[in-house]
């Protein structure tokens, strides 16, 4: 299900998973970051403490080359963490288009101020099959009732995006996700918002995309709440696997359960401490994209080629190649080659991009 409407899943070509062409961020990035604990609220609201007024225009400023390095060390620019530009979109994503892309899932979910009609305006002006989200992101992004409402209400959401449309757009969400997950350790709320996607997808037959399910071995907890509602493991993938990308064993034992592992961090720049997988004796860890590679070509090597998923999470201006960014062609011009050089087959780099994703955005049969 596209935002023009269903389409032949086969028909998708290379398609990123897991991207953001429209959405607000900020809540997400406050200055001085501040949790208030709230009377009759069971989790805290983020706020901001108190800080200069020098401060408060530096946090107002637009992006620019002047500021460009402090978006880039994740400084405090609120500006950085809006995506509303609909002829940046167009042109941004045609750079995708241009160099083969075929499909883009856009992920942004409730809370983060989707636009399901300029989704479908930049689909018809660059050809591109633009997937939409639904379910309910991270904690700060939840309804300010979120305490107050049962699964059923939150299920009863989702069923309606997906089968009817967002709002009186009649625009429908073609994957349950992201849902978040941020976990240390997993909520109440968070796991309403777990239960509520898998009875969605038990009833709709829509695939679910986590964001992150929980830190490290959290992601088993995630995978039993979705079990325990009737949902298919097969219909699920665990997003944001970068970060447990050198961990083979904890891959491996979820894979084994059914889940797609997606990589969708490529790109970013960020080094990982972790030595584990280069020796003691060097200094610094690999980058995320590196780490990435290496783990798709281990999993090919241990016959899990049909449950990988890619993509680059782009989701602030910084990561647009306007302002210097990775933008959403990267894959395909860095990436990919990178892995040929590493050994990975055409007929695996074919099935990653476009088979895994065909299968996994197809409705399944409705389990009612």
């Amino acid at each position: 299900m596209t935002v023009r409407g269903p389409v032949e899943p086969g028909g998708l070509g290379s398609t990123l998973m897991h991207e953001h062409l429209f959405l607000d961020l900020r809540k997400n990035h406050l200055p001085h970051p501040k949790r208030v604990h709230l009377p009759g609220r069971s989790e805290p609201i983020i706020t901001s403490e108190d800080f200069p007024a020098t401060e408060l225009a530096r946090w107002e400023a637009k992006l620019g080359v002047g500021n460009l390095i402090d978006a880039k060390n994740v400084a405090p620019l609120s500006d950085n963490y809006i995506l509303a530009d609909e002829q940046a979109a167009i042109e941004e994503v045609m750079e995708f288009r241009e160099r083969g892309g075929g499909a883009i899932v856009e992920v942004t979910s409730i809370g983060l101020k989707r636009d399901p009609e300029a989704l479908r305006r930049v689909s018809e002006a660059t050809g591109l099959h633009i997937v939409m989200g639904t379910g309910y992101y991270q904690r700060v992004f939840h309804p300010e009732d979120m305490d107050e409402r049962t699964v059923e209400d939150l299920e009863g959401v989702i069923v309606r995006d997906v089968t009817a449309g967002v709002g009186d757009t009649g625009i429908r969400a073609g994957i349950i996700g992201e849902v978040g997950v941020n976990g240390g350790p997993i909520t109440a709320n968070e796991e309403k918002s777990v239960r509520a996607a898998a009875r969605a997808s038990r009833v709709t037959g829509a695939a679910i995309s986590l964001h992150r399910g929980g830190v490290g071995d959290e992601r088993r907890r995630t995978l039993d709440l979705i079990e325990e509602e009737g949902a298919d493991l097969g219909r699920v993938i665990l997003g944001h696997s970068d970060e447990i990308a050198e961990d083979m064993d904890l891959m491996m034992e979820l894979l084994g359960r059914g889940p797609y592992v997606q990589f969708d961090l490529i790109g970013r720049e960020q080094a990982i401490t972790s030595i584990d997988a280069i020796g003691p004796e060097v200094g610094i860890g690999l980058s995320v994209t590196a780490r990435d590679a290496l783990a798709v070509a281990r999993l090919i090597e241990a016959g899990y080629e049909e449950r990988i998923l890619l993509s680059q999470d782009v989701c602030w201006k910084s990561h647009l190649k306007r302002y210097g960014g990775f933008g959403y062609s990267y894959i395909l011009e860095r990436f990919l080659p990178h892995l040929r050089n590493i050994g990975v087959s055409e007929s695996h780099i074919e099935k990653i991009m476009a088979t895994n994703p065909s299968r996994a955005l197809a409705f399944a049969e409705p389990a009612g």
